[in-house]
């Protein structure tokens, strides 16, 4: 936006009556673009706008004769908004009013470039191509011309012959490349130079000025259909700041914003979206925040229905959120009168996944985690407290945001193919910062979390080293003796998983367990096994008693169980140790 479209803007709005302190005042920076600041200090400043430049719902119902019952209200909002900003030969008339004409000043002055990264060129989005949002982009850009698709689709004011090769494309998405994408559709978009008004490229061009501008209805209207958005010209200029406190209310059919408290001399004045995190800010508005305290890193967790119904059914205190569960843009109407009741949750909820977010300033967004993969670890007999299913719990999980960080890797080599956008290699770069950043620090709570553990139950838990110390008979006596027939050759065991079945089967054969850890000789006495002989089982008495005629492969299988049943396996960046845990 240059400081002529600006000030045309200001001019259009004051004929309208939109209400503006004289206090305060706009203007275009290079570093921020618009900005609004205070001249001098104001106590509760407010800006109103009027009902007659609201862009709202009623406008593509009026022009498109839509009634009521018409779905995705929103969807067609989008595709008037293209018309009155493409369709430039023919006026767009609702109520005798050309639309097109009297929005002119709001339409010139809205960014000349946007910065979704779902119109980023190739070598733009290679930057997030290791990161969930990058990982999201084909899915979110499909959801889009779906959507388009179905709205041209469902009407005879659209010729679909002339949007023909946009609806070839949609149908054959999976195939093409990127670069392909880019060239066709996404750079009209970007330099905003769509010849059909309802063109694909329009209509996306749309849904990223609504993704990063729109309010929700409901701050004007209680009653409005869920979810239902509207345009407020100017005070979209205003940009976020999560410290802001402000308020956002109706006055006589007029949108009020209110900046609760004073607001001070040569400072901005700002609105706030909500605590959201830069993949959130970066992928519906455009932006990113350093030092984001509600940055966040989001975990999608596949899980089998009958898991879920499982969980559903029995466990009432592990959560399992759902999207709509977290905010996603400024205009998700979750007090909405329609919403207030809790809705019960079923299977077909979690078909793609249950997703978590974990923040390194909300210590507790690693619990419902934790207790999912507690869940996910414990044996039948045991409850989500139960420590051995904790123990495992904490280790699947740090495995689990390893393999993410791992994924999260550093910026790719560099590609020449398309011209990187300083501002937006910036966002890419602050973006996988900060997601490599909680990941590592969720990894490191989850290593202090089990080093506590581990200190506060050390005399419910067997390790090797422990049998080392305090039973020097095994190693000296008992395991030499069980593999005295091996003709001098050296055995080597592998694992400290290995050592502790040996140690479990020769205790159990000779009913010598120390008197300190004869709770593992009780544990094994009340231990359930199941008759069938598992591969490993029959593996493990092929390595190490193949030779031997004393030991059958059923013992092998059940000290296997009982060790698989009651212990977890630490690992670290050097070795894997099993440990035992007492019940």
């Amino acid at each position: 936006m240059s400081s002529e479209a600006l000030e045309a803007l200001l001019q259009w709005g004051a004929t309208f009556g939109v209400i503006v302190p004289e206090e305060l005042k706009f203007e275009y920076t290079d570093l921020k673009g618009i900005i609004c600041v205070c001249e001098k200090d104001i106590d509760n400043p407010s800006i109103k706008i009027p009902p007659e430049i609201v862009i709202s719902r009623n406008l593509p119902m009026k022009f498109f004769k839509l009634s009521e019952s018409t779905k995705n209200i929103n969807g067609w909002l989008k595709l008037f908004f293209a018309k009155i900003k493409f369709d430039r030969d023919n006026d767009t008339i609702v109520d005798d009013v050309r639309v097109n004409e009297k929005f002119k000043p709001y339409l010139d002055a809205l960014p000349f470039r946007l910065n979704s990264p779902l119109i980023w060129n190739p070598s733009e989005l290679e930057r997030l191509s290791s990161t969930n949002l990058g990982n999201s982009i084909h899915e979110k850009f499909a959801g889009i011309f779906k959507e388009w698709l179905e709205l041209v689709s469902s009407s005879d004011l659209f010729d679909l012959e002339r949007v023909a090769d946009d609806i070839q494309t949609f149908h054959k998405l999976d195939e093409l490349t990127y670069e392909t994408l880019y060239e066709q559709i996404l750079k009209n978009t970007e330099l905003q130079t769509p010849t059909i008004w309802y063109s694909f490229s329009a209509f996306l061009w749309s849904h990223l000025i609504f993704i990063s501008r729109a309010f929700p209805e409901y701050v004007l209207n209680k009653s409005c259909p869920d979810n239902s958005i509207i345009l407020l010209p100017i005070v979209d200029l205003l940009n976020h700041d999560y410290r802001s406190k402000v308020k956002w209310y109706p006055e006589d059919g007029w949108f009020c914003y209110e900046k609760i408290g004073i607001a001070s001399q040569s400072r901005e004045l700002s609105n706030n979206y909500g605590g959201k995190g830069n993949e959130e800010l970066l992928s519906g508005y455009g932006f990113v925040l350093e030092d984001n305290i509600f940055d966040s890193v989001a975990l999608k967790i596949k899980l089998p229905l009958d898991v879920v119904s499982n969980i559903l059914e029995t466990e009432p205190n592990l959560k399992l959120p759902l999207l709509s569960d977290y905010t996603t843009y400024a205009f998700e109407n979750k007090d909405c009168g329609q919403q207030e009741k809790k809705v019960a949750r079923s299977v077909t909820d979690y078909v793609d996944g249950v997703t978590y977010f974990i923040n390194i300033n909300n210590e507790q967004s690693l619990e419902p985690l934790l207790d999912l993969f507690t869940y996910l670890s414990k044996t039948e007999e045991e409850s989500l407290h139960d420590l051995r299913a904790r123990f495992e719990g904490i280790q699947m999980l740090r495995n689990a945001l390893h393999s993410k960080l791992k994924c999260v890797i550093g910026p790719p080599a560099a590609d020449d193919s398309y011209a990187i956008d300083p501002y937006r290699l910036y966002c890419a770069d602050i973006y996988t910062k900060g997601q490599k950043q909680i990941l590592k620090e969720a990894v490191t709570r989850l290593r202090k979390l089990e080093k506590t553990m581990l200190s506060e139950n050390k005399h419910q838990l067997l390790t090797m080293s422990k049998i080392l110390k305090n039973d020097p008979a095994f190693v000296e006596a008992e395991l030499p003796s069980l593999f005295s027939n091996e003709d001098d050759e050296e055995v080597i065991f592998e694992s400290t998983y290995d050592l502790l079945i040996l140690w479990v089967l020769l205790k159990t054969r000779s009913n010598s367990f120390p008197n300190k850890y004869e709770w593992v000789g009780r544990q094994y006495a009340n231990f359930e096994h199941s008759a069938y002989i598992s591969d490993d089982a029959k593996a493990f008495h092929t390595q190490y008693f193949e030779k031997q005629d004393d030991v059958d492969v059923d013992q092998v299988d059940h000290a296997i169980q009982f060790v698989v049943a009651n212990s977890f396996t630490r690992t670290s960046s050097t070795a894997a140790e099993t440990i035992v845990v007492r019940k």
